[in-house]
């Protein structure tokens, strides 16, 4: 009797230790992230992060394998990068990242190791190189942009401006920027570090760019409370002379104008994907609506005009992004960090 009730029962043990092991097997399978392909060119992405209490971080996307390498700065350095990661530029061969925040900016080399910061700053959203030794850093509670010396990385001066300022472009010697707190674009004369010009535009300039033309393009979210409507602004300067057409936007507050040069097309973003070609007198068109999605930033590759947009869903999850052709053809998704908010291209 004693050997018959412990075989079956010995077999009943043996099974069931295989099945737990294969089961968590199969576990350990399903959160090993593959591989790191790193074949062609990058695409960077600037995770921002919780306000307040999330760490920013960077993810290496590379588009001919699919492939992406979360947290890349952490791993290289060992320490995080700081409390909302804004935007991501480069200038001889380094690369800096912008941290909102933590009131700084991080240098790094071309393999993103950490060579220095840039302090003093309040609270840094976006660099442009304006000339060959500096540059200007946009703020959000300053008052004032920073002029950094790229020599030194260093600030040497600060520039007064009206309240928050926001993205930029260069035009003719000047730096035009968005001044969200107002209607109004503002420019620099980037030789004399003064502000010497104004345009108004709409409520809440938010966005800016600059067409093949010379056209300056500006994304505005408008205000309700002074019952003005979003609108996308073109402005083209002939001689002295400033032409000026205003369309507006119906539906969700736009954000985030793209710019695809080697299609002559914009981009914006509200409760879908907009976009409007610019070599023809057409208005803005709906483009790609992602169900559910918590759309926030579009960039355009200008390589390729491959189109890159975020979904930070509920602002806690990984963000999914999703990659078009300039068609609109589905080229890939895939998962990043927290707040995706900006994508640079080497």
């Amino acid at each position: 009797m004693r050997e018959y009730l412990t075989a079956p029962f010995f077999r009943l043990v043996v099974i069931l230790l295989v099945t737990i092991t294969l089961l968590n097997g199969c576990k350990d399978d399903e959160f090993v992230e593959p591989p790191v392909v790193a074949i062609g060119p990058p695409v960077l992405i600037a995770n921002q992060g919780n306000f307040g209490w999330g760490e920013g971080t960077l993810s290496v996307y590379y588009p001919e394998s699919k492939s992406i390498q979360n947290n890349a700065y952490e791993t290289k350095n060992a320490e995080a990068l700081g409390n909302v990661f804004q935007s991501i530029t480069s200038a001889n061969g380094q690369y800096f990242f912008l941290i909102n925040n933590s009131n700084k900016i991080v240098v790094t080399d071309s393999n993103f190791a950490k060579t220095k910061e840039i302090t003093g700053l309040t609270s840094p959203r976006y660099m442009y190189r304006v000339a060959n030794d500096k540059a200007y850093v946009t703020d959000l509670y300053a008052s004032e942009i920073s002029v950094i010396d790229m020599k030194a990385l260093a600030i040497v001066k600060t520039i007064p401006v009206r309240g928050w300022s926001e993205k930029g472009i260069l035009h003719e010697g000047k730096f035009w920027f968005t001044a969200p707190e107002t209607n109004m674009i503002y420019a620099i004369d980037i030789a004399s570090d003064a502000v010497t010009d104004s345009i108004e535009v709409g409520e809440q300039p938010e966005s800016i760019i600059k067409d093949m033309d010379g056209v300056i393009w500006v994304l505005c979210k408008g205000d309700e409370s002074k019952n003005q409507k979003a609108q996308l602004v073109s402005n083209l300067f002939v001689g002295i002379d400033l032409f000026q057409k205003n369309m507006g936007i119906e539906g969700a507050i736009p954000t985030g104008l793209a710019y695809d040069s080697l299609n002559h097309s914009i981009y914006f973003l509200s409760d879908r994907i907009w976009k409007m070609r610019i070599d023809e007198d057409t208005e803005p068109q709906s483009w790609k609506q992602i169900s559910n999605a918590a759309l926030y930033t579009i960039k355009v590759n200008p390589k390729n005009g491959d189109v890159y947009a975020s979904d930070v869903k509920d602002f806690v999850s990984k963000s999914r992004i999703y990659r078009f052709s300039s068609v609109g053809e589905p080229l890939d998704e895939f998962s990043a960090g927290i707040i995706s908010g900006d994508f640079f291209f080497p």
